[in-house]
């Protein structure tokens, strides 16, 4: 019942043959609808979505890359020379058309069986921008790396920094005890005796 559901549901639409758009999904399926069911203006939207997804798809560049409102047609073609599979991906001309297609083949088909075999059809889930955020990813990330390290080795030459000045303090109050306790040698009994008369001289 349900493979009967969805061999009605693509007759359904592939019967209109003059004037119509030819798309796939993700499953490769070929999906049609008449460019005429849909308001030029979304249409449009399409077309604008279309072309700046190509790009983004191809990793920058396109060329050619054009959409036919009209006709629902277009070419996307990467600077490489090829042509990507952009049925895959969301905000492509195929994508809509499949959307509106399973739209449509839900209307034509009041039966809960039917209805399902529409919905079952898939379509683009990719995200468009995905394709060319990955390098900029990458790149980032080559950035980050290149700047902790740069980081550490600032934090590196501080803290050696920060140890030669320690070390200097600590060398200086070193010397400045030495000085002390000598001093307390050579003159300690001499002051403690001359201290020692000078109380008893004053009691007397």
């Amino acid at each position: 019942m349900f493979y009967s559901g969805l061999l009605l549901a693509a007759t359904v639409f592939s019967s209109l043959v003059s004037s119509q758009s030819q798309s796939q999904n993700t499953s490769g399926t070929s999906l049609a609808i008449d460019p005429n069911s849909v308001p030029r203006s979304e249409r449009q939207t399409w077309c604008r979505a279309q072309t700046t997804s190509c790009p983004q798809i191809c990793g920058g560049q396109a060329m050619p890359n054009n959409c036919d409102p009209d006709s629902l047609t277009y070419v996307c073609t990467c600077s490489d020379g090829s042509s990507p599979n952009i049925s895959d991906y969301q905000s492509t001309l195929p994508f809509y058309i499949c959307l509106k297609w399973r739209d449509q083949c839900v209307a034509a088909h009041p039966d809960l069986s039917g209805q399902r075999a529409c919905l079952a059809v898939t379509c683009g889930q990719r995200n468009a921008t995905g394709a060319s955020a990955s390098s900029t990813t990458s790149s980032s990330a080559a950035s980050s790396s290149t700047a902790a390290a740069s980081s550490s080795g600032s934090g590196a030459a501080g803290a050696a920094s920060g140890s030669t000045t320690a070390s200097a303090s600590a060398s200086a109050t070193r010397s400045a005890s030495a000085a002390a306790m000598g001093f307390a040698q050579n003159y300690g009994t001499s002051a403690l005796f001359a201290g020692m008369l000078a109380v008893f001289g004053l009691a007397l």
